[in-house]
């Protein structure tokens, strides 16, 4: 009897414990929920995505850089685009509630004082980071970061003005790669063909936020001149990548040319496939399809771009 009753305490136990595991406390639930929606908020994989292509334009041209400089590197870069994204939300949370209500701020998962406080953190802890890499990493962070603080105020007077900011901004991100791997020249053609992309690629995205814009009084060439026109424009900017693709094979003296050529040429098909399937269709899924497939073409075409630096 006392046998059987030890076999039962041990089950029970045993049954209590698995509840725990099984059951996190409401205390652990909410930290995973808080973790969740900051990770939500920067839009962390693009953050990421930034970090590696900044600390691979090092490599590609100082192949002897310090761990320490792309320590410094990908904090900074992961720093400032979660910080841009989260300040963009502070600012736009009224237009978020229409274009994307289930962001954590519109969805009220996040206060508008957590998220303005930890963008502020973030932009500090760029800059702190930037001071070991020297003054001209410095003044580009500090450049970038009171343009992305100040980008949905920019937003308001032109849409079409923010568009090429987050071009260039997107751009310099391999322009801290190069001033860091010493070279600042060595990588124009690359940091020129991320701009054009970027450029087309946020024409495409304020189609799905024209309702919001529309809202705030935002000019965009989505809501201004037509979906058409800004369907045109951005192809004429693909078309001008895709041409400049056998150009730059020809007239670059690239350490990689066949890295740069495979690469590259697979972003573009990516790109042009899931561009035309959002304008065929143009609904929710299409549009979520082009974010994608958009990342994944970026990430291909960062790793052929770096073909293009100039040998060692």
């Amino acid at each position: 009897m006392s046998e059987q009753l030890h076999i039962n305490k041990k089950a029970a136990a045993f049954t209590s414990a698995s509840g725990e595991n099984a059951f996190p406390s409401p205390e652990k639930s909410n930290k995973i929920r808080l973790i969740r929606d900051f990770a939500q908020l920067f839009r962390l994989p693009v953050a990421i995505v930034a970090a590696l292509a900044g600390c691979a334009t090092i490599y590609a041209l100082n192949s002897a850089a310090t761990l320490q400089q792309y320590l410094l590197t990908a904090t900074i870069l992961v720093c400032t685009h979660s910080a841009a994204c989260a300040i963009n939300d502070y600012w736009d949370v009224d237009k978020d509630c229409i274009d994307h209500p289930e962001r954590p701020l519109p969805s009220g998962r996040l206060s508008p004082a957590q998220v303005w406080w930890t963008a502020l953190i973030l932009f500090i802890g760029a800059a702190i980071a930037a001071i070991p890499l020297g003054i001209s990493c410095l003044l580009l962070v500090i450049v970038s970061s009171i343009l992305l603080w100040n980008y949905s105020h920019i937003l308001l007077q032109s849409g079409i003005f923010a568009n090429f900011i987050v071009a260039t901004i997107t751009a310099a991100i391999i322009f801290l790669g190069s001033l860091v791997g010493d070279r600042p020249l060595a990588m124009l053609y690359p940091i020129w063909f991320l701009f054009f992309y970027i450029l087309a690629k946020e024409i495409i995205w304020d189609l799905h936020d024209t309702p919001g814009d529309r809202s705030q009084g935002i000019v965009t060439i989505a809501n201004s001149w037509g979906k058409e026109t800004a369907f045109w424009i951005a192809w004429g900017l693909i078309t001008t990548l895709i041409v400049s693709i056998p150009i730059a094979l020809l007239l670059l003296p690239m350490a990689h040319p066949l890295l740069f050529l495979a690469f590259s040429t697979v972003m573009m098909l990516i790109v042009t496939i899931a561009l035309s399937r959002y304008q065929q269709q143009d609904s929710v899924s299409a549009y979520e399809g082009f974010v994608f497939w958009d990342r994944i073409g970026m990430l291909l075409g960062i790793l052929g771009l770096l073909g293009t630096a100039p040998a060692l």
